[in-house]
């Protein structure tokens, strides 16, 4: 716990209350439980709006979008709690395939960035998959923002399992991400050490971020993941010895393979 301590202070006062196999570290089973049900709650609601929208006939891509980001929040839920990946895996497909037919012109490419690193490291189906990077490529095609421009790091997952697509140079973030491409090209053994500090610097990184401390407000947080960085160990086939305990790197989830 000494490395959580010194992020944000203190001891844990939750720690003992969380069983031995729930990953997130912030909160304890009591929370995550009642989270869940928050989450299905608002999977249900959302579908009766979307059903509502249906029948007045002004249904919009957007209603697709926000039941697939229930469920990716869901399935981040579930892994943060503990549960199986096995368990996870049919949560994520359902957010993969509401997600793919959610996109409009000002789609915000956060959430692009965790669908396909987690599809990738969930090995989904390609029809799937490429459902994600559809909706990736959509965005480079027709965007709304004036500064948009095909991102590196998506398109060097993407690349990871596909070999179609662009090879784009430029980020949307560079702020984020510039250290994190800049660990795709390099060596293993320097990759893996640079890795190490990405993941020590992760979430200062992120202090501007909607979920940003999410962990100090009620029924917010989710967990904290930095599933690029187990996206990327897991393409260059990186020795995460050095980060495997790092608090926001998806460990099992990396090193999971799908039956």
């Amino acid at each position: 716990m000494g490395f959580l301590n010194k992020l944000f202070g203190g001891s844990n006062t939750q720690e003992d209350a969380r069983p031995a196999g729930q990953r997130a570290q912030l909160k304890n089973a009591k929370y995550f439980e009642t989270a869940l049900k928050e989450r299905d709650a608002t999977i249900a609601q959302d579908i009766q709006t979307r059903e509502m929208m249906i029948a007045q006939g002004k249904a919009a891509p957007y209603h697709d979008w926000a039941l697939g980001v229930d469920y990716l929040n869901k399935f981040t839920t579930l892994y943060s709690m503990g549960t199986p990946i096995d368990q996870c895996y049919g949560v994520f497909i359902q957010a993969a395939d509401w997600y793919a037919k959610g996109w409009e012109e000002d789609s915000a490419a956060a959430d692009m960035l965790e669908m396909i690193s987690i599809g990738y490291l969930l090995q989904i189906p390609d029809d799937q998959f490429k459902g994600i990077v559809q909706y990736i490529a959509q965005s480079d095609a027709g965007s709304d923002y004036p500064d948009w421009q095909p991102d590196a790091i998506l398109w060097f997952i993407i690349h990871g399992r596909l070999a179609e697509g662009p090879h784009p140079e430029g980020l949307l973030a560079p702020e984020l991400y510039q250290s994190l491409l800049a660990i795709t090209r390099m060596n293993k053994e320097d990759a893996a050490a640079a890795m190490k500090q990405y993941l020590e610097n992760w979430y200062d990184l992120h202090r501007s971020d909607p979920w940003y401390d999410s962990h100090k407000r009620d029924h917010a947080y989710s967990g904290y993941w930095s599933w690029e960085a187990g996206a990327i160990t897991k393409i260059m086939g990186l020795d995460d010895s050095s980060y495997k305990d790092n608090p926001y790197y998806p460990y099992d989830l990396v090193h999971w393979s799908k039956s």
